[in-house]
């Protein structure tokens, strides 16, 4: 038992992106929270207004990609309507 405890938790620790400053940050997570633990981003970038059904008619979502470097890590996330919806990271 004791040994699934630690397994759930070290998956729960791995999962989403740990900011430099220690906050976890994972899919899901509202934009603000990004900027809050990493600040502004190098650079923004507006993938515009796409369609999607919901409710019987069509909503509109903006999308954006927000880069960040620390260091030699390269990060991206895709927000949609304010809120993180994928992330990479890479080096170089």
């Amino acid at each position: 038992m004791k040994k699934l405890v630690i397994i759930v938790i070290a998956v729960l620790l791995l999962c989403g992106f740990r900011a430099p400053n220690g906050n976890i940050i994972s899919k899901g997570d509202l934009a603000d929270k990004l900027i809050v633990n990493m600040g502004e981003p190098h650079q923004k970038t507006d993938l515009g207004m796409i369609q999607t059904r919901a409710f019987g008619g069509i909503a509109y979502i903006k999308r954006e990609v927000w880069f960040y470097r620390i260091d030699d890590y390269n990060y991206r996330f895709v927000i949609e309507n304010g809120q993180i919806v994928a992330d990479h990271w890479s080096r170089f």
